[in-house]
């Protein structure tokens, strides 16, 4: 991932670390057998990536897989509610399972220890929260605290709180400690043993004061993220001052199974817990089959096994078996949870320190990393999660979303955005939330790319994070890689402090020529584009060329619009549009053209969801639906933008809203071929580039403008356009029609797809991150335009013409919009 120049700075920060970890680093400190292990069992899937996403899941080891087939290969497993002898043998492996899980992650060697407790089986952490929520005996009176910066699945509990009339409350650490308490209803307190977006750990320290300070309570820990590489030592704390329910997940452990997770009951505790509703095969002891309807739960007059109450159904009994031998290759690879906690520990305390380090050529720091709980003399020693923010030289905030793109481009997975964690946003940017709402009411939600609040009073806040995360199989050098990343991509040095000052400068009088090079015409949303040939004319409308992305495709599983981004391969269809023949032509490399009719009716209508906007649309047909699908080896339809129908985008200019079709911001998008050779030679000129001088240099394509400017071969140095000279114009005219500058436009993953090939590449999106960037960390290039009619001269019909020249245009002092130009 690194160039050579690079290197040695590896080099040397590998060896201090080595030295800082000394005697307390369990393994892997330089090992030669730890690296051949991580090449062995993650070799072929972590080939070609830095993966720094623990917190999300661990990747599975193939030895453990290769076990599990051979186990079930050697040994039949069947249905554990049967009798026969390998349902009894199955029984038994659950048994020891449950045992074992109590044992290894809980720290209870001891057999009478672990009888206080049980293993109810779910389908993952959250369906163990859920189980809780549900079964909780909540009465008008009942509360529920929990603290602000939990996970949303730990948040969600409250639902069934209220709908039973319950008091629910989200606290601060502090705050929970002195909270009052009505002895007389149940009240359930809920907190992460880790924060999942931070690593913060209140662990088993602060349940315990919980429990001292209100002693008939209840405790729910969320112990997903601790149990990843750390054992909850139940055994360190008597009984009657443990949590009562511990939900985990074990994929965060353990890789595989997935699917998989538990529910830990503190058996004094388990009559908190009552079936009140539905029940399934194997938690009943009997049942009626008419009316008057009654059941009898498992074991509801003897005392029993908790986990036969709550396990309805059969359980996943082979992914029970996988778990156990994934146990035991996480046992042979590490030894036990106490080493992985050693090592990612000392990997933690070095990248911590690293990025805190890290600093702009003017002395401000380049990382803020958050916490979660502040002021809390509870914490234990952070897990190997850290959730930060990148900072700009002027200490703004730098958009998580642009950080994810170049990284995933340079080969890392982590993770970005809300981590299902409200409470850290709202805690550590002071959002409120009628300001939370606002953002929902303006289309905004999890998972999408809006980085900043737009509150018109502080727009700088922003409404995601990062968070890096190691586990069992991380090394140092996947450290020190992320570390040369950041430094090589946000940290401004003197050389390029400038980059960060807006990119407008005072306009110089204009070129003295200028063409219009290239007509690029993008009929289908997302698949490659139609030049139009030179000296032909084509016509312009308000919400862009004729023609333009009035198509697009649409997934027929998740009903969303397909991109380049997701498919690439759809760069390969061009589609043409025929005015003579009035017919939408495309081809496709080993398809048979594919010719469409230019006009149709709108007799069926759908709706189909375009960047957050839903829009009217009409099919195309079965014929043209299973040609895409073909090709794109995917089950998608074809289908048209509705007569009429448009979307509108916004801008924060005077000019307020434009129409647009199917377009992502503008009806237009403009740029220059010496802006295209300027990003060429930097990337030549940037030793750690991907392109050497053999490959293909950047192409204008993967811009996907509709107008490519240009000077005419003879014209001079003097009067050529200077490479970003669209960063200067506020009104231009190609040929007779005016155009007006909206803004420039911010570049995402998509320019990353080679037009030629179909193929994935880093630039140029690497290059421009370190030549193109702006203080929020927007990748800008181009500039977006709109039609102004008013401003345009001729009668009928308005065409632009490949070959048309191009010259500058701006507004009279003190005129209206439609008063003329000079």
């Amino acid at each position: 991932m690194e160039s050579p120049s690079h290197l040695p700075r590896i080099d040397e920060k590998r060896e201090e670390f080595l030295r800082a970890a000394g005697d307390h680093y369990a393994y892997g400190l330089g090992d030669s057998a730890f690296q051949q292990q991580c090449t062995t069992e993650f070799g072929p899937s972590l080939a070609s990536t830095t993966y720094l996403d623990y917190a999300a899941s661990a990747p599975a080891p193939l030895s453990a897989l290769h076990r599990f087939t051979e186990k079930i290969r050697s040994t039949l497993y069947s249905n554990p509610h049967s009798r026969s002898s390998s349902s009894i043998a199955t029984s038994l492996e659950i048994e020891r399972c449950r045992g074992r899980i109590l044992k290894d992650l809980f720290g209870l060697d001891d057999a009478q220890k672990r009888s206080q407790w049980d293993v109810i089986f779910t389908a993952g952490a959250t369906a163990a929260m859920k189980l809780v929520a549900e079964a909780f005996s909540w009465q008008n009176g009942s509360k529920y605290y929990y603290l602000k910066q939990s996970h949303t699945s730990l948040v969600g509990v409250r639902g069934c709180a209220l709908s039973r009339g319950a008091v629910v409350a989200a606290m601060d650490v502090n705050d929970m400690l002195e909270c009052s308490q009505d002895d007389s209803s149940p009240t359930l307190f809920a907190y992460p043993a880790q924060c999942n977006a931070t690593g913060q750990r209140l662990g088993l320290g602060y349940g315990v004061q919980l429990k001292r300070r209100h002693p008939q309570a209840c405790i729910l820990l969320d112990a997903a993220a601790y149990l990843s590489t750390a054992i909850l030592d139940l055994a360190s704390i008597p009984i009657n001052q443990a949590p009562d329910f511990i939900p985990c997940s074990f994929y965060k452990i353990v890789g595989y199974p997935t699917g998989l997770g538990c529910l830990i009951v503190k058996r004094s505790s388990a009559s908190y817990l009552q079936r009140t509703s539905y029940f399934g095969g194997g938690t009943i002891d009997a049942i009626s089959v008419s009316s008057p309807f009654w059941s009898q739960p498992r074991r509801s007059v003897v005392p029993g096994p908790i986990h036969e109450r709550f396990e309805d159904g059969t359980l996943p009994f082979l992914d029970i078996i996988a778990l156990d031998q994934a146990l035991d290759v996480h046992q042979h690879l590490y030894q036990s949870q106490q080493h992985v906690s050693r090592h990612v520990s000392a990997l933690t305390r070095f990248a911590t320190r690293e990025l805190s380090l890290l600093r702009h050529a003017n002395g401000c720091p380049v990382v803020q990393q958050h916490r979660a709980f502040s002021g809390s003399e509870y914490l234990e020693e952070p897990g190997p999660t850290i959730g930060f923010s990148l900072l700009g030289p002027s200490s703004e905030f730098i958009g998580h979303v642009h950080l994810e793109q170049l990284a995933a481009i340079n080969g890392f997975q982590m993770r970005t955005g809300g981590l299902c964690n409200t409470g850290i946003l709202t805690s550590t940017f002071d959002i409120s939330d009628e300001e939370w709402m606002s953002e929902y009411n303006r289309g905004r939600s999890c998972w999408d790319d809006e980085e900043f609040t737009s509150s018109p009073q502080d727009q700088t806040r922003p409404l995601g994070i990062v968070r890096i995360s190691f586990g069992a199989s991380s090394t140092i050098d996947d450290v020190l890689q992320w570390l040369s990343f950041i430094r090589r991509y946000f940290v401004v040095s003197e050389t390029v402090v400038a980059l960060y000052k807006p990119l407008s400068t005072p306009r110089s009088s204009a070129p003295a020529a200028a063409k219009l090079k290239t007509l690029m015409l993008y009929p289908i949303k997302s698949c490659g584009g139609q030049s139009i040939p030179r000296n032909s004319s084509w016509q312009i409308i308000a919400t862009g060329l004729r023609y333009d992305r009035e198509w697009l495709l649409i997934d027929n599983a998740s009903r969303r619009t397909l991109s380049q981004k997701q498919y690439p391969r759809m760069a390969l269809i061009r589609p043409s549009v025929d005015l003579k023949r009035r017919k939408l032509v495309v081809c496709a490399p080993g398809m048979a053209d594919l010719v469409l009719p230019l006009d149709t009716s709108d007799e069926d209508t759908a709706s189909a969801n375009v960047c957050s906007d839903i829009v009217a649309v009409a099919p195309s047909g079965e014929s043209a639906d299973e040609w895409f699908s073909a090709f794109l080896d995917l089950q998608c339809t074809l289908h048209r933008l509705s007569a009429g129908a448009s979307r509108h985008a916004h801008f924060d200019r005077a000019t307020g809203s434009v129409p647009i079709l199917l377009s992502n911001e503008s009806p237009f998008l403009l740029i220059t071929q010496p802006s295209v050779d300027q990003v060429n030679e930097w990337i030549r000129d940037n030793r750690n580039s991907d392109i050497s001088a053999a490959e293909d240099p950047v192409h204008p394509a993967c811009f996907r403008a509709n107008f490519l400017l240009s000077s005419p071969p003879s014209s001079s140095s003097s009067s050529s356009l200077p490479p970003f000279f669209e960063d200067h114009v506020d009104l231009l005219r190609i040929g007779t029609q005016t155009f007006q500058v909206l803004a420039r436009c911010r570049r995402c993953l998509m320019i990353c797809v080679n037009q030629k090939t179909g193929c994935k590449t880093k630039e140029p999106f690497s290059c421009l991150a370190r030549k193109r960037k702006s203080a929020r960390g927007k990748i800008e290039f181009g500039v977006h335009l709109m039609w102004r009619e008013d401003l345009s001269e001729g009668d009928g019909e308005a065409t632009v013409c490949v070959g048309d020249a191009v010259t500058l245009a701006s507004l009279r002092e003190g005129e209206e919009g439609g008063a003329g130009y000079s």
